[in-house]
């Protein structure tokens, strides 16, 4: 399922040795992996609750998914969030996990006050920490972290997971900001025929363009690009 095999092999070892560390920051690789090690983040969060190291079909009872607010931000009151998730009793499983996905946005007050957390985190926690540059977090976090490194996927994988944009839903896009992610992959897919896909290239740059500098509904632009490209 995934290309990080052995890390995952890895994982899967530490977790029926009751190994795993409290805290984790998966780094490396370019922005268009992050998805991958999000998705690692969330499967191994299923193996601790489900045994099985898999996307899970339904929603996990013990994992809190740290999310950006509407600002675009991590402040202080996700923190608390977290806090509370984190200090309450596991029922499912034998830890509370909590993935934050885009943690370079995290403000100071709010790693701050996670650092203090992962100082003396509570009896069965997981906090998953990803990023792509392991100095986007505050030295003090950092140095705390048990790092995992995720190299750069090959081009052929790229090249293969950027032509299924249809696996990416107007609703997931914006609720999970994932403008940057879903654009990178639909314009490396019809990259690979330019001469074929000329027109709709052409239609996903002016889209791209009217979300990016121009105060436009984005959802309404979505919408109008999905039936564009289903033509």
């Amino acid at each position: 399922m995934f290309f990080y095999q052995k890390l995952q092999s890895d994982f899967i070892k530490l977790a029926e040795m009751n190994k795993l560390s409290h805290a984790y920051l998966f780094f490396g690789g370019n922005e268009s992996d992050r998805e991958e090690k999000f998705k690692f983040a969330v499967s191994l969060a299923n193996l601790i609750e489900r045994k099985k190291f898999e996307i899970p079909e339904f929603s996990l009872g013990e994992l809190f998914i740290l999310k950006k607010s509407e600002d675009g931000g991590i402040g202080i009151d996700s923190a608390r969030l977290l806090k509370n998730f984190l200090y309450q009793k596991p029922i499912f499983s034998e830890k509370r996990a909590v993935i934050i996905r885009d943690s370079e946005d995290m403000t100071p007050e709010a790693q701050n006050a996670v650092l203090k957390i992962v100082e003396e985190p509570p009896t069965g926690s997981l906090i998953i920490f990803i990023v792509r540059n392991e100095e986007s977090l505050l030295p003090t976090l950092t140095s705390r972290l048990q790092k995992v490194h995720f190299s750069v996927l090959p081009p052929a994988i790229v090249s293969a997971r950027s032509a299924s944009w249809k696996d990416f839903s107007i609703d997931d896009i914006l609720e999970n900001n994932k403008e940057d992610e879903f654009f990178e992959s639909l314009l490396a897919g019809l990259a690979e025929d330019p001469l074929k896909n000329w027109m709709k290239l052409k239609e996903v740059l002016k889209r791209l363009v009217s979300i990016k500098q121009f105060n436009t509904n984005k959802r309404l632009q979505l919408r109008a690009l999905e039936a564009s490209l289903a033509r």
